[in-house]
């Protein structure tokens, strides 16, 4: 088994929060960047 460690930082929430913003953020400017492209192409 392994052993408990009172010093370990789990710092995989900060990038789990991260990542589900950048995702957010990405799926909320989808269609205008599918615009842009349709417009400029």
């Amino acid at each position: 088994m392994a052993e408990y460690d009172p010093n370990f930082k789990d710092e995989s929430g900060l990038l789990t929060v991260f990542l589900g913003l950048a995702v957010l953020v990405g799926m909320s400017a989808l269609p205008a960047t599918i615009a842009w492209v349709q417009l400029l192409g």
